[in-house]
């Protein structure tokens, strides 16, 4: 088997100190590089803080906020709002949440659930028209 060497990357997961210390892998006078980044939607760093990934869903649920808000601006039923947010929103945020939920701090739990309650907010309290009688 031949293989492509610049196809492939390293992944290292640990404590920053010891992660620099290591010597990075060569074959065949290429190194290999050593990768932090999404893998199957998942935003990894080499501490597994998760910090990139709960940035990276929040930002990518409250754009999509911005379509329910416009969804509500023109009068679409409720039902259709919840459904949209469960089907377009709540997904974004929950993606894999049984590889990292577990590990998250107060402050990223937190930020998850601010868009929740915006987007509940939105459907069920925010009115972008003021009715007169």
């Amino acid at each position: 088997m031949v293989v492509n060497l610049t196809k492939n990357n390293e992944m290292v997961f640990g404590r920053p100190a010891i992660i620099s210390n290591l010597p990075p892998i060569s074959a065949s006078s290429y190194q290999i590089q050593r990768f932090m980044g999404k893998l199957l939607g998942i935003h990894t760093d080499s501490n597994l803080s998760w910090h990139t990934h709960v940035e990276a869903i929040v930002s990518k649920a409250t754009q999509r906020l911005y379509f329910l808000k416009q969804l509500k601006r023109v009068w679409v039923p409720r039902a259709h709002l919840l459904h949209f947010y469960i089907s377009v929103i709540h997904p974004a945020l929950e993606y894999a949440v049984l590889v990292w939920c577990q590990l998250l701090t107060k402050t990223q739990t937190d930020s998850i659930e601010s868009v929740q309650k915006r987007a509940l907010h939105i459907i069920y309290l925010f009115s972008s028209h003021i009715v007169t009688l």
